[in-house]
């Protein structure tokens, strides 16, 4: 590289914040999301796709069951990252086995990793379908 190239292209990535359509958490609080369009919601949220989904999600983590898994599915997500509040919890066996069955992956993980992981899966147009628990105090 010439000490005359100005070029911006060091550091860049292919993510598209930028998009209309690219949707992510901007911060979380107790028992709230803001995303990155300014939009606030409160308890567990759902995205994918560029879409906020309440009506598909269970209070807490506790509460999941075999419907939401269905609900989810609808959707055709090639992934499903849960983000499980201020602890991480897992699923049982056989329901990782239920989603792997049908060809979907899914993980388990603290929500504040959920937010990032996502970030990164939305911006590079992966069809990945965040479960997102809100932190607790």
């Amino acid at each position: 590289m010439s000490q005359n190239d100005e070029s911006q292209h060091i550091g860049t990535s292919n993510l598209r914040k930028e998009d209309d359509g690219f949707l992510a958490v901007k911060k979380y609080d107790v028992n709230e999301f803001t995303l990155i369009n300014g939009e606030t919601y409160e308890g567990a949220i759902a995205l994918y796709k560029g879409k906020v989904y309440t009506d598909i999600m269970p209070a807490n983590f506790d509460e999941i069951t075999e419907t939401h898994f269905r609900k989810w599915l609808s959707l055709k997500p090639e992934m499903i990252l849960i983000g499980t509040g201020s602890s991480h919890f897992f699923l049982k066996p056989e329901q990782v086995a239920y989603f792997y069955a049908k060809g979907v992956g899914i993980e388990t993980m603290r929500t504040d990793s959920a937010c990032r992981t996502y970030s990164v899966i939305a911006g590079e147009m992966r069809n990945g379908l965040a479960i997102l628990f809100p932190i607790m105090e």
